[in-house]
């Protein structure tokens, strides 16, 4: 159901500092050299940064 009340920015505005955690992958390839964040790696790849070679 649609919420009339529902704004938009308040829903991303938690989610400023989204992708800009590093240091739980340190020393891997998808981080250390690709550049994703530990946010990214645990989102996108289910937390296994050897994942990210499967993307396109």
């Amino acid at each position: 159901m649609y919420e009339e009340n529902f704004d938009y920015d308040d829903q991303y505005q938690n989610n400023e500092d989204y992708g800009t955690h590093y240091g739980e992958f340190a020393g891997s390839y998808a981080q250390d050299v690709e550049g994703y964040s530990d946010d990214v790696i645990n989102d996108a790849f289910d937390g296994d940064p050897d994942a990210y070679w499967n993307i396109d």
